[in-house]
């Protein structure tokens, strides 16, 4: 029987090793968080999955994953759209697009924890409620933007650590913060806050990183993020499209 480990669940006690960077940074962002502990349970089973029925089989011999529980096999949790799952590239690409499409969902009020009786939709509620609160967004770019970016130097590459830019958003003209707001490098997509401020946090063997920040009503805007940055709050803002 196949095994997978959630990383989050790493000891940090006295007698425990310290929590690891993946750990930190999976405790940071619950969504990425959900979306790794489903995708590493997912991708045990044999693939493709061809529908929720076919997922259900392929469980019958295996724990069951708490999330996916369900109070009647016929009842899914999970849409029709993830399936069919080809291999383990799909799964990541339609699991992540299926977990952002709920929150989304969820952010513009479908329903409150306590009125969902699935795990998952219980799950994907609290942590909509946690992040439209006050906190600040957070997401982490470590991939290479498609829109650009620079490397450091090869001994650079090795020693330098992560470097944190927090954004604040705002209407060019009127300068109106604009909450709610998407920023991407087209690999990893993220959301700015209630209060329009987002934390990105770039792999250090960058240091020039290009995001491009897109809102409802807004023209999208290519912004670059530079190592001379870090540690800073940086002001930008997008123009209303006429």
């Amino acid at each position: 029987m196949n095994q997978y480990a959630d990383p989050t669940s790493e000891s940090s006690g006295p007698s425990g090793p310290s929590p690891s960077f993946e750990t930190l940074l999976l405790r940071a962002h619950p969504e990425t968080a959900l979306i790794h502990e489903l995708g590493s349970r997912l991708r045990t089973l044999p693939l493709p999955i061809a529908s929720w029925d076919d997922l259900v089989r392929k469980l019958q011999d295996e724990p069951v994953p708490e999330l996916l529980l369900v109070p009647r096999p016929g009842v899914p949790c999970l849409p029709d759209a993830l399936f069919p799952i080809r291999d383990e590239a799909d799964l990541a690409v339609k699991l992540t697009a299926t977990i952002r499409t709920f929150l989304r969902q969820a952010r513009a009020g479908a329903g409150s924890a306590a009125l969902l009786t699935l795990p998952l939709h219980k799950r994907l509620a609290d942590i909509a409620g946690e992040t439209t609160g006050t906190g600040r967004g957070s997401g982490v770019f470590d991939d290479g933007s498609l829109l650009g970016a620079e490397w450091a130097s090869a001994s650079d590459k090795e020693t330098r650590s992560a470097w944190v830019v927090t954004l604040v958003l705002t209407d060019c003209a009127t300068g109106q913060l604009l909450p709610g707001a998407w920023i991407t490098d087209w690999v990893h997509t993220y959301i700015f806050d209630v209060n329009a401020q987002f934390i990105a946090v770039i792999n250090g063997g960058y240091t020039a990183y290009a995001v491009l920040v897109m809102r409802e009503g807004y023209i999208n805007r290519r912004f670059v993020l530079d190592i001379s940055m870090a540690g800073t709050t940086q002001y930008i803002c997008i123009d209303r499209a006429v």
